[in-house]
C-alpha cells in the first residue's frame, strides 16, 4: 500500500507529460527573398542582375476549446473539430512598392455536427471574401462546400478531409480538394509516428494536378528529436527544396528558422525566413 500511494505522483505525471493544451496561437514569420537573374541588353551583352523583397506575416487564432498536442508541441489532430476565430496582417516590400493586406475569419462546429466558416481578405486595395458549409460525419471524416467570391468572380470548392488513426498516436490522414469544373484537384497525405521516447516522424505527400498545366508533386517530412525541436526538409518537382528547424524554449515559445531555394534557368531564388510563435 505504502509503495503504491507513493508511486502515485509519478503515475499521474507520466499520464499527462505527453500532451499539453493550448487555446490560443499567435505566429510571426519574416522573410527575404533574394532573386538573381541574367538579362541580356540590345548589345547582346549578358549580366546577371538581382534585387530583394521582403516579406512580413503576423497572424492569431483563438480556439473556444483546448486543442491536445499529440507529443510535439506543435503537432495536434489531422481535422479539427473546434470552433475559432483568426486574424492577421502582411506586409509586402518589392523595391519601392509596398502591400499591405488584412484577413478575418472564423469556424464554427454545431453539435448536431454541421460546420460553418466565414472570412474576408483585404488584398491589394480588393476584398476577396469566402464561406463554407460542411458536416462532420465523424471525428475522423469531414466534408466542405466551399465559395470564394474574388469581386470578378464566384468560386465554388468541395474538400473532405478524412483521418485513418493507426493507434493511440499514430494516424494517416488524407485531403482531397476539387474546384467546381474539376480544373484544380489537389489530393494531399501525411503520416504522423511516434518513434521511440520523444522522438516522432512526420511524412506529408501533395499531388496537384491543373488543368492544361503539367501535374505537380511535393513531398516534405519532420523529425522530432523531443517534443520541442525538430529538422524539416521539403522538395517538389520544381527542384525547389527547404530546409528548417523549430526549436521551444519552454511550453509557449518557439523560434523557427528556414532557408528555402530554387535554380531554373531563369534565375536564382534565395528565401531566408525566421519566425516565433507563442502557444497560450
Amino acid at each position: 500500500m505504502r509503495f503504491k500511494l507513493a508511486a502515485l505522483p509519478l503515475m499521474l505525471v507520466a499520464a499527462t507529460a505527453g500532451a499539453e493544451e493550448y487555446n490560443s496561437f499567435t505566429n510571426s514569420t519574416y522573410e527575404n527573398y533574394e532573386y538573381t537573374y541574367s538579362n541580356t541588353g540590345s548589345a547582346g551583352v549578358t549580366k546577371r542582375k538581382s534585387y530583394d523583397a521582403d516579406y512580413f506575416n503576423l497572424g492569431t487564432t483563438y480556439f473556444f476549446g483546448g486543442k491536445e498536442t499529440l507529443g510535439p508541441l506543435k503537432e495536434f489532430e489531422y481535422i479539427n473539430k473546434v470552433s475559432n476565430v483568426s486574424a492577421g496582417f502582411s506586409h509586402s516590400n518589392f523595391g519601392s512598392e509596398d502591400i499591405d493586406s488584412f484577413t478575418v475569419g472564423g469556424e464554427y462546429f454545431a453539435s448536431n455536427g454541421i460546420v460553418v466558416g466565414a472570412g474576408i481578405y483585404d488584398l491589394w486595395e480588393s476584398n476577396v471574401d469566402y464561406q463554407s458549409i460542411g458536416y462532420l460525419f465523424s471525428p475522423d471524416f469531414l466534408v466542405k462546400l466551399n465559395h470564394v467570391d474574388n469581386d470578378s468572380d464566384n468560386e465554388f470548392s468541395v474538400e473532405a478531409r478524412y483521418n485513418h488513426q493507426l493507434n493511440s498516436t499514430d494516424y494517416v490522414g488524407f485531403n482531397l480538394f476539387v474546384d467546381e469544373e474539376s480544373d484544380n484537384r489537389i489530393l494531399s497525405s501525411k503520416y504522423f509516428v511516434h518513434l521511440s521516447g520523444e522522438q516522432y516522424l512526420t511524412a506529408e505527400l501533395t499531388y496537384n494536378s491543373v488543368k492544361e498545366y503539367d501535374d505537380f508533386w511535393a513531398l516534405g517530412t519532420e523529425f522530432f528529436f523531443s517534443q520541442r525541436t525538430s529538422v524539416e526538409f521539403d522538395y517538389n518537382e520544381q527542384e525547389d527544396y527547404k530546409l528548417g528547424m523549430t526549436h521551444f524554449f519552454n511550453r509557449n515559445i518557439a523560434v523557427e528558422a528556414a532557408y528555402l531555394s530554387n535554380n531554373d534557368v531563369s534565375g536564382d531564388l534565395d528565401i531566408y525566413q525566421l519566425g516565433l510563435t507563442v502557444q497560450l
